[in-house]
């Protein structure tokens, strides 16, 4: 928006090695905002790094989408070796790993459990996004705390000079963003705000239903709504300037329902046995029964940044806090007359989980002539963790229970520090070696751990050049889950005094080159294991609050291998990519499956994803993107065998028991080859989008975006469930497959000034 970008090709050897090292940093003076970087080619061919992706704003933007929503997690889930685990959601699974173990940053704000509506969108407005920085192999060495990714998000530079904007309608939800000036020049602002709709426009459907309902005796409750809030105050400075952040996501679902009943079905009793109708005015209501499940969550955060610049050397400093919580009730509550206080019960059960961070760090650069570059830094972390808080009550009549867990929160304080040596060898070689050093300190021990990395990059000819890398990484918070999809009610769980972090060791190796026609590619071979990974036991309920911790989990390792293959073009008329991801991710547990090793359950063994843009002309656009992906595993009985106590234990099963028929018998029980025993069907869809562009007076402009989301319509299978029919003379069992998103068409406008 009339911002002045300055896009450095940096195809120099003196300066190739160090054009990804500035990318992420803004230097301003006389120009509004001054960005430099290499392309996308140059970057791939001459710098040290592997596994990098930066997506700017455009490219999210131009991927159709789902309900006229861009996002961020879904952009990157077209990108090889990331799964996106079950369709629709913003899951994001790299080289292997699980969801917890990405670091989000929000311009150095970390941010946990980063999605709305179940994970079905993304907590970040793509309005107030200017680029996102994607790391899954090379971890430059001033990252840590995540083994898998890192995603390292960079907020949009305020306008100091005039005010700019954009506004969007969508199909789910509204979202708006305004910069400008404070002080001309001096201090300036820019702030995004993204609400939901979903419960304002359901609502009236809600009544219409209740009405409906009402006359049985019947009333549903429901509501849902999102909101995503993101502030940010710069102040120049002469060479440095200072910027606030402020980042706000929350959700609310409330789902239920009531039933009662009025006395009589409209005709009351009276003393001599008369019975009188009634007219519906004087109908009581007797009894209720409601059941209603809640679940709140978000992130909350707020930073402090200053930036100063002398000749060469650039230094920052940062201060933050951020906070996750997730509060989920389950309340059933019941009277038999309301006329008699002693006939009502209820039953409640509750689970909180927590996480918040206050942390301080600084970083600085500077570069030594034209061969070598240093970067090195130092933080502290003080972390506070609720990881699980239950509380469960019963009382009916004169009788009451209760139990928790009574989990205090736990403390915890992780220092830092790190050096980065970048060297420059000419057009024939560059060389990154870092080391990071991190200590953990929780209930009385402390984890110390060195974390060394490396890449080289070696030219092999002037369009041609292979890399190798390595890189170990630690994470003291894990999240567990037994489900396939990321809820807020998973629980984080730090470190124990009696355990040992998860950690894992990359190693890479790939060829880059550059093509005719403005395209580059990358091939990159990848080895990754993982240790003390957590998971709960066979047959566990999270939700147990007579267990405690160790005795709900378990740990164990895991191991992924894989290649991952992409083709770029980014200048003409068509722009995209084509990538190709093979993987093997593999885990074993001593208590898990008999010892034996297992597949994951996102073991998907191929993956091609085609991403493609046409532009018509400066009015139209069109974009296409089509995902193919090997099935999701999952673990399923698919065979069953008597129950010790029949008659005949060795022939096939019939129901028949030492007490006669019994239909839990007739089925059997439940037998499992193996965990993760079952591959899903292979997924894949096609997705369709077109922009069509409007510019208005005074360089405004209106855009229209229509999207087609699974445009052949593909039901891909989320999960199979199990179904056995038992008679007294026969058996059936039948195995369905569940599918979830059929083709949905969306269309958003947007206005931008």
């Amino acid at each position: 928006m009339n911002r002045c970008v300055l896009t450095i090709s940096l195809s120099l050897a003196s300066v190739s090695a160090f054009a990804y090292t500035f990318s992420d940093t803004v230097y301003t003076r006389n120009l509004d905002e001054v960005i430099i970087s290499a392309t996308g080619a140059n970057r791939n061919l001459k710098a040290a790094e592997m596994g990098r992706h930066v997506l700017g704003k455009d490219a999210i933007l131009k991927l159709p989408v789902l309900f006229g929503e861009p996002d961020v997690v879904k952009a990157l889930q077209t990108l090889p070796g990331v799964s996106q685990g079950v369709e629709g959601f913003t899951g994001l699974y790299v080289h292997g790993g699980d969801n917890d173990q990405n670091q989000f940053l929000y311009n150095g704000l970390p941010l946990y459990h980063v999605c709305h509506l179940g994970g079905i969108f993304s907590s970040f407005n793509v309005s107030a996004i200017r680029n996102v920085d994607f790391f899954k192999s090379a971890f430059p060495a001033r990252f840590g705390g995540r083994i898998s990714s890192i995603l390292d998000i960079k907020m949009m530079t305020p306008d100091y000079d005039k005010y700019t904007g954009k506004f969007t309608i969508g199909l789910l939800a509204a979202n708006g963003y305004i910069s400008g000036p404070i002080v001309k020049g001096k201090v300036a602002f820019s702030t995004a705000v993204r609400r939901s709709w979903v419960d304002v426009v359901g609502l009236p459907a809600l009544a219409i239903v209740n009405a409906v309902q009402k006359k049985n005796g019947k009333k549903s409750i429901a509501a849902y709504n999102f909101t995503d809030f993101n502030a940010r105050i710069d102040w120049r400075l002469g060479a440095g300037r200072i910027y606030a952040i402020c980042y706000y996501g929350h959700d609310y679902l409330k789902i239920g329902d009531r039933e009662f009943e009025t006395s009589n079905k409209g005709f009351i009793s009276v003393p001599g046995g008369t019975v009188t109708p009634i007219t519906p005015d004087e109908v009581q209501t007797r009894f209720f029964d409601e059941n209603t499940n809640r679940l709140s969550w978000g992130n909350q955060g707020v930073s402090l940044n200053a930036d100063y610049r002398i000749g060469s050397s650039y230094l920052n400093a940062t201060a933050y806090y951020t906070r996750y919580s997730s509060h989920y009730i389950q309340k059933s509550e019941h009277q038999e007359d309301l006329d008699d206080a002693a006939s009502y019960g209820y039953t409640f059960n509750s689970t909180r989980n927590s996480i918040s961070d206050f942390g301080v760090n600084a970083q600085y650069m500077q570069q030594f002539g034209q061969t070598y570059l240093l970067k090195a830094g130092i933080g502290y972390v003080n972390h506070t963790y609720q990881p699980e808080d239950l509380v469960s009550e019963f009382a009916d009549g004169h009788k009451h229970w209760s139990d928790s867990n009574w989990n205090p929160a736990i403390s915890a304080n992780e220092v830092f520090c790190y050096v980065d040596n970048i060297f420059n060898f000419g057009e024939l070689t560059s060389l990154d070696v870092g080391l990071r050093l991190a200590d953990h300190h929780i209930q009385g021990k402390s984890f110390p751990r060195l974390e060394p990395r490396a890449s080289l990059r070696v030219n092999v000819t002037d369009n041609y050049s292979v890399k190798a890398s390595y890189a170990r990484i630690n994470q003291f918070v894990q999240q567990v889950s037994s489900n396939y999809i990321n809820l807020p009610t998973d629980l984080w769980q730090p470190v124990r005094s009696d355990a040992s972090p998860l950690s894992s060791d990359q190693l890479s190796l790939g060829l880059y080159g550059n093509l005719t026609a403005g395209m580059y590619f990358s091939v990159e071979c990848w080895y990754k294991t993982m240790r003390n990974l957590v998971e709960y036991r066979e047959g566990i309920s999270s939700l147990n609050p007579g267990l405690s911790w160790d005795e709900k989990i378990t740990t164990g390792n895991g191991q992924a291998y894989g290649i991952d293959l992409c083709v770029s073009k980014e200048v003409g008329r068509v722009t995209g990519n084509v990538s190709y991801g093979i993987m093997w991710n593999w885990r074993k547990f001593a208590e898990l499956n008999q010892g034996f090793r297992f597949p994951a359950k996102f073991d998907n063994r191929n993956k091609i994803n085609i991403n493609a843009s046409y532009k018509f002309n400066d009015r139209i656009e069109f974009n296409a993107s089509w995902t193919y992906m090997t099935g999701n595993r999952l673990t399923l009985s698919l065979y069953n065998y008597d129950e010790p106590g029949d008659m005949f234990p060795d022939a096939p099963s019939t129901g028949i028991g030492t007490s006669g028929f019994d239909w839990e018998q007739a089925s059997g029980l439940d037998y499992y080859s193996e965990r993760n025993n079952v591959r899903l069907p292979a997924y894949h869809r096609l997705d369709l989008g077109m922009n069509i562009y409007r510019n208005l007076k005074n360089g405004r402009r209106a855009i229209w975006n229509f999207s087609l989301y699974n445009a052949y319509c593909r039901m891909n299978a989320m999960t199979i469930c199990k179904e056995d029919f038992v008679s007294y003379d026969q058996k059936n069992r039948s195995f369905r497959k569940l599918s979830l998103i059929p083709i949905v068409p969306s269309v958003s406008y947007s206005y931008e000034f």
